[in-house]
Protein backbone atom coordinates (compact mmCIF):
# COMPACT_ATOMS: atom_id res chain seq x y z
CA UNK A 1 0.00 0.00 0.00
CA UNK A 2 1.57 3.71 -0.87
CA UNK A 3 2.77 5.76 1.99
CA UNK A 4 3.52 9.49 0.98
CA UNK A 5 6.42 10.88 3.11
CA UNK A 6 4.95 14.28 5.16
CA UNK A 7 8.71 14.82 6.04
CA UNK A 8 10.02 12.64 8.73
CA UNK A 9 6.43 10.78 8.99
CA UNK A 10 4.05 9.12 6.66
CA UNK A 11 0.26 9.00 5.31
CA UNK A 12 -1.13 5.74 4.23
CA UNK A 13 -3.11 5.65 1.21
CA UNK A 14 -4.34 3.60 -1.40
CA UNK A 15 -6.22 4.01 -4.65
CA UNK A 16 -8.13 1.19 -6.22
CA UNK A 17 -10.19 1.33 -10.01
CA UNK A 18 -9.18 2.80 -13.11
CA UNK A 19 -11.87 5.20 -13.90
CA UNK A 20 -11.26 8.49 -14.85
CA UNK A 21 -13.22 10.79 -11.92
CA UNK A 22 -11.70 10.22 -8.41
CA UNK A 23 -13.46 9.89 -4.94
CA UNK A 24 -11.56 10.53 -1.81
CA UNK A 25 -13.12 8.65 1.40
CA UNK A 26 -12.26 10.23 5.02
CA UNK A 27 -13.18 8.03 8.12
CA UNK A 28 -14.03 9.37 11.48
CA UNK A 29 -12.71 9.27 14.94
CA UNK A 30 -10.93 5.57 15.66
CA UNK A 31 -11.55 4.18 11.80
CA UNK A 32 -9.08 3.18 9.29
CA UNK A 33 -9.57 3.04 5.52
CA UNK A 34 -11.68 -0.08 6.00
CA UNK A 35 -14.41 1.17 7.17
CA UNK A 36 -15.03 1.81 3.12
CA UNK A 37 -14.99 -1.62 2.51
CA UNK A 38 -18.59 -1.99 1.26
CA UNK A 39 -17.88 1.21 -0.64
CA UNK A 40 -15.15 1.09 -2.36
CA UNK A 41 -16.20 -2.18 -4.69
CA UNK A 42 -19.47 -0.70 -5.38
CA UNK A 43 -18.37 2.92 -6.71
CA UNK A 44 -14.98 0.88 -8.23
CA UNK A 45 -18.06 -1.20 -10.21
CA UNK A 46 -19.47 2.53 -11.11
CA UNK A 47 -16.72 3.40 -12.94
CA UNK A 48 -14.58 5.50 -10.60
CA UNK A 49 -11.22 5.74 -8.86
CA UNK A 50 -11.71 5.96 -5.03
CA UNK A 51 -8.78 6.96 -2.86
CA UNK A 52 -8.63 5.81 0.83
CA UNK A 53 -6.41 6.46 3.77
CA UNK A 54 -5.92 7.19 6.99
CA UNK A 55 -6.00 9.81 9.08
CA UNK A 56 -2.88 10.58 10.70
CA UNK A 57 -2.59 8.40 14.54
CA UNK A 58 -5.22 6.00 12.83
CA UNK A 59 -4.54 2.98 11.28
CA UNK A 60 -1.14 2.19 9.26
CA UNK A 61 -0.51 5.87 9.41
CA UNK A 62 2.15 8.00 11.50
CA UNK A 63 1.60 10.33 13.91
CA UNK A 64 4.14 13.10 14.50
CA UNK A 65 4.47 14.53 17.64
CA UNK A 66 3.25 17.89 16.64
CA UNK A 67 0.68 20.10 17.78
CA UNK A 68 -2.56 19.08 15.59
CA UNK A 69 -4.98 21.39 13.69
CA UNK A 70 -8.05 21.06 11.56
CA UNK A 71 -5.88 22.91 9.02
CA UNK A 72 -3.07 20.30 8.97
CA UNK A 73 -5.17 17.58 8.82
CA UNK A 74 -7.41 19.16 5.88
CA UNK A 75 -3.45 20.20 4.29
CA UNK A 76 -3.52 15.92 4.67
CA UNK A 77 -6.23 15.38 2.72
CA UNK A 78 -5.05 17.81 0.39
CA UNK A 79 -1.99 15.96 -0.33
CA UNK A 80 -3.32 12.69 -0.81
CA UNK A 81 -5.48 13.68 -3.40
CA UNK A 82 -2.73 15.36 -5.06
CA UNK A 83 -0.53 12.13 -4.93
CA UNK A 84 -3.94 10.34 -6.67
CA UNK A 85 -4.18 12.03 -9.23
CA UNK A 86 -7.10 14.74 -7.50
CA UNK A 87 -9.22 16.90 -7.93
CA UNK A 88 -11.48 14.46 -6.44
CA UNK A 89 -15.40 14.18 -5.15
CA UNK A 90 -14.79 14.16 -1.23
CA UNK A 91 -16.71 12.34 1.02
CA UNK A 92 -16.33 12.36 4.90
CA UNK A 93 -17.87 10.99 7.91
CA UNK A 94 -17.85 12.75 11.28
CA UNK A 95 -14.56 14.15 12.11
CA UNK A 96 -13.78 13.11 8.98
CA UNK A 97 -16.24 14.87 7.69
CA UNK A 98 -14.65 18.58 9.47
CA UNK A 99 -11.28 17.39 7.68
CA UNK A 100 -13.34 17.77 4.03
CA UNK A 101 -14.76 20.85 4.45
CA UNK A 102 -11.46 22.50 5.70
CA UNK A 103 -9.68 20.90 2.79
CA UNK A 104 -12.48 22.01 0.54
CA UNK A 105 -12.25 25.44 2.05
CA UNK A 106 -8.33 25.58 1.40
CA UNK A 107 -8.36 24.17 -1.53
CA UNK A 108 -11.10 24.38 -3.79
CA UNK A 109 -9.29 23.58 -6.78
CA UNK A 110 -8.37 19.73 -5.70
CA UNK A 111 -12.37 19.51 -4.51
CA UNK A 112 -15.12 18.67 -7.32
CA UNK A 113 -17.73 18.32 -4.73
CA UNK A 114 -18.63 17.16 -1.33
CA UNK A 115 -20.40 14.38 0.62
CA UNK A 116 -20.90 15.60 4.16
CA UNK A 117 -22.01 12.22 6.55
CA UNK A 118 -23.34 12.92 10.08
CA UNK A 119 -20.56 15.79 10.56
CA UNK A 120 -20.75 19.48 11.96
CA UNK A 121 -19.11 22.67 11.75
CA UNK A 122 -19.61 23.96 14.70
CA UNK A 123 -19.49 22.48 18.11
CA UNK A 124 -21.58 23.75 21.26
CA UNK A 125 -20.06 23.20 25.24
CA UNK A 126 -21.37 19.84 25.94
CA UNK A 127 -19.70 18.44 22.86
CA UNK A 128 -16.63 20.51 23.52
CA UNK A 129 -16.52 18.38 26.64
CA UNK A 130 -17.25 15.20 25.26
CA UNK A 131 -14.03 15.97 22.92
CA UNK A 132 -12.06 16.74 25.83
CA UNK A 133 -13.04 13.71 27.39
CA UNK A 134 -12.07 11.20 24.61
CA UNK A 135 -8.65 13.33 24.77
CA UNK A 136 -8.04 12.22 28.43
CA UNK A 137 -9.03 9.00 28.21
CA UNK A 138 -6.76 8.43 25.10
CA UNK A 139 -3.75 9.68 27.35
CA UNK A 140 -4.67 7.90 30.30
CA UNK A 141 -6.17 4.49 28.82
CA UNK A 142 -4.80 4.03 25.05
CA UNK A 143 -6.03 3.71 22.38
CA UNK A 144 -8.39 0.61 22.62
CA UNK A 145 -10.43 2.23 25.28
CA UNK A 146 -11.45 5.15 22.95
CA UNK A 147 -12.59 2.77 20.99
CA UNK A 148 -14.71 1.27 23.55
CA UNK A 149 -15.72 4.42 24.45
CA UNK A 150 -16.74 5.09 21.10
CA UNK A 151 -19.18 2.10 20.93
CA UNK A 152 -17.05 0.65 17.99
CA UNK A 153 -18.09 -2.43 16.99
CA UNK A 154 -16.60 -2.33 13.59
CA UNK A 155 -14.62 -5.88 14.00
CA UNK A 156 -11.91 -3.62 11.51
CA UNK A 157 -11.07 -1.11 13.71
CA UNK A 158 -7.38 -0.56 14.93
CA UNK A 159 -6.70 0.89 18.13
CA UNK A 160 -5.46 4.98 17.47
CA UNK A 161 -2.43 6.06 18.81
CA UNK A 162 -3.28 7.58 22.12
CA UNK A 163 -1.21 11.10 22.01
CA UNK A 164 -2.11 11.46 18.06
CA UNK A 165 -5.73 10.75 18.83
CA UNK A 166 -5.79 13.05 21.91
CA UNK A 167 -4.57 16.02 19.64
CA UNK A 168 -6.97 15.43 16.87
CA UNK A 169 -9.67 15.02 19.29
CA UNK A 170 -8.71 18.69 21.20
CA UNK A 171 -8.74 19.79 17.62
CA UNK A 172 -12.16 18.91 16.58
CA UNK A 173 -13.19 20.75 20.10
CA UNK A 174 -11.58 23.76 19.09
CA UNK A 175 -15.08 24.17 16.65
CA UNK A 176 -16.58 25.24 20.04
CA UNK A 177 -14.58 28.58 20.05
CA UNK A 178 -13.58 28.50 16.11
CA UNK A 179 -16.34 27.10 14.05
CA UNK A 180 -16.15 26.92 10.52
CA UNK A 181 -20.13 27.56 10.10
CA UNK A 182 -19.22 31.33 8.81
CA UNK A 183 -16.82 30.51 5.97
CA UNK A 184 -19.17 27.46 4.35
CA UNK A 185 -20.83 30.19 2.75
CA UNK A 186 -17.30 30.29 0.37
CA UNK A 187 -17.77 26.84 -0.62
CA UNK A 188 -19.39 26.73 -4.59
CA UNK A 189 -18.94 23.02 -5.51
CA UNK A 190 -22.35 20.74 -5.28
CA UNK A 191 -22.89 19.36 -1.66
CA UNK A 192 -24.81 16.59 -0.61
CA UNK A 193 -25.33 16.16 3.02
CA UNK A 194 -26.66 13.17 4.07
CA UNK A 195 -27.26 12.20 7.76
CA UNK A 196 -29.72 9.46 10.18
CA UNK A 197 -32.24 10.88 12.16
CA UNK A 198 -31.39 8.19 14.78
CA UNK A 199 -27.52 9.74 14.73
CA UNK A 200 -26.24 10.23 18.37
CA UNK A 201 -24.33 13.82 17.16
CA UNK A 202 -27.81 14.93 16.24
CA UNK A 203 -29.08 16.34 12.63
CA UNK A 204 -28.57 19.84 13.70
CA UNK A 205 -25.24 20.08 12.55
CA UNK A 206 -25.96 18.80 9.12
CA UNK A 207 -28.97 21.00 9.11
CA UNK A 208 -26.74 24.09 10.08
CA UNK A 209 -24.46 23.20 7.10
CA UNK A 210 -27.26 22.75 5.10
CA UNK A 211 -27.62 26.36 5.29
CA UNK A 212 -24.77 27.82 4.61
CA UNK A 213 -23.29 26.04 1.92
CA UNK A 214 -25.09 27.43 -1.42
CA UNK A 215 -27.15 25.08 -3.37
CA UNK A 216 -26.46 22.18 -1.04
CA UNK A 217 -28.53 19.10 -0.86
CA UNK A 218 -29.75 17.66 2.52
CA UNK A 219 -31.63 14.30 3.22
CA UNK A 220 -31.92 13.30 6.32
CA UNK A 221 -32.24 8.78 6.42
CA UNK A 222 -35.74 8.15 8.71
CA UNK A 223 -34.24 5.23 11.51
CA UNK A 224 -30.39 6.11 10.43
CA UNK A 225 -27.19 5.78 12.50
CA UNK A 226 -24.19 7.87 12.82
CA UNK A 227 -22.50 4.93 10.03
CA UNK A 228 -24.77 4.64 7.52
CA UNK A 229 -22.65 3.31 5.55
CA UNK A 230 -22.62 0.24 7.61
CA UNK A 231 -25.67 0.02 8.56
CA UNK A 232 -27.08 0.31 5.17
CA UNK A 233 -24.59 -0.07 2.53
CA UNK A 234 -26.32 -0.99 -0.30
CA UNK A 235 -29.02 1.70 0.12
CA UNK A 236 -26.10 4.77 1.32
CA UNK A 237 -23.44 3.49 -2.20
CA UNK A 238 -27.20 4.20 -3.91
CA UNK A 239 -27.57 7.56 -2.80
CA UNK A 240 -23.54 8.36 -3.21
CA UNK A 241 -23.65 7.21 -6.82
CA UNK A 242 -26.75 8.90 -7.71
CA UNK A 243 -25.64 12.44 -6.75
CA UNK A 244 -22.39 11.71 -8.19
CA UNK A 245 -23.90 10.45 -11.43
CA UNK A 246 -26.35 13.95 -11.56
CA UNK A 247 -22.66 15.16 -11.74
CA UNK A 248 -21.69 14.50 -15.29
Amino acid sequence: MPELDRGGWTLRYEVAGGGPELVALTHGFGATAETWRHQVPALVAAGYRVLTWDLRAHGRSGSPDEAITIAALGEDLAAVVRAADGPAHALGHSAGGVVTMRCALDHPDLVRSLVLVGTASECNAKAHSWYEGLAVTAEAEGGAAVLKKLGSRDAADAAPEARGFARIARAMGGLHHAPLTSELERLRCPTFIVVGDKDFLGVGGSVIISRRIPGSRLEIVPGGVHALFHQDPAGFNARLIAFLRSLA
